[in-house]
């Protein structure tokens, strides 16, 4: 099984929020089953960029906690061409770059708690969690 993470999820391993245990254990659970984490190559700077905002320094054990057991998908012209190319009307740029990334990859499940998101991916077909 394929599952595509979002950077807010990936962030609830490092941020103390109150969903972030939940999620970490879901993360968990689907890693124990040997399914793929799968995000985009834009995850990385989110990460790093809300982990910087978060705690106003550079964490890199942070990110790297963050990105435990995630395959990276190169962020390459036919992810952006499909990014561009996406129906939805009111999502912002680096949301459809997610979106188009898990498309591309053929994600089983994409988890983001982004309401725009979870609806353009349920509008490609796409079972979309938590």
């Amino acid at each position: 099984m394929i599952v595509y993470c979002d950077s807010n999820i990936l962030l609830k391993r490092v941020l103390d929020e109150p969903d972030s245990e939940e999620i970490t254990h879901q993360l968990d659970s689907i890693i124990s089953m040997n399914s793929t984490l799968i995000t985009s190559d834009l995850a990385r700077l989110e990460i790093d960029r809300n982990i910087r905002r978060e705690f106003g320094s550079p964490q890199p054990d942070d990110v790297q906690i963050a990105l435990d057991y995630v395959v990276l998908a190169y962020l390459d012209m036919h992810i952006l061409m499909n990014a561009a190319d996406l129906p939805s009307r009111y999502l912002p740029t680096l949301d459809s770059i997610h979106v188009a990334t898990a498309f591309t990859v053929g994600a089983d499940l994409v988890l983001t708690l982004d309401k725009q998101m979870r609806a353009a991916c349920s509008d490609l077909g796409m079972l979309v969690g938590p």
